[in-house]
């Protein structure tokens, strides 16, 4: 991932599938605050699609920079997909302050992507 966000010639547009792949939680949420780093301050404009399983990914994240995105992904009954933009609200700020981070409200099921916790 250092390569992506560094490297002169690296593509504009690539995608980073299981970017938590083999690593401890600790060091997922360090790794992607770096990577967001990079590439949020680089003089060139990339556009990296990443997914994870690991709610440890969501607290690295700068959500609060509306450069960067999060989607869930979720079925509905019906076995459509449904996907939503995580936007960052004044709830989630409130609940942020009281020290909930993102991989809590994830795993609590207030911002979707896990199964049962679609409400359409």
């Amino acid at each position: 991932m250092a390569v992506l966000a560094a490297h002169p010639k690296a593509p504009s547009f690539c995608a980073v599938d299981n970017a938590d792949h083999g690593l401890n939680p600790g060091l997922a949420t360090a790794l992607t605050k770096r990577f967001a780093a990079w590439i949020l301050s680089s003089k060139d404009e990339r556009q990296i699609l990443m997914t994870s399983h690991s709610p440890a990914v969501l607290d690295g994240l700068p959500l609060q920079d509306d450069r960067v995105r999060l989607f869930t992904v979720d079925r509905d009954n019906q076995g459509k997909t449904i996907i939503d933009r995580v936007v960052v609200t004044k709830k989630l700020l409130h609940m942020a302050d009281k020290g909930w981070t993102l991989s809590r409200l994830w795993t609590n099921k207030l911002i979707g992507g896990i199964a049962g916790c679609l409400t359409r």
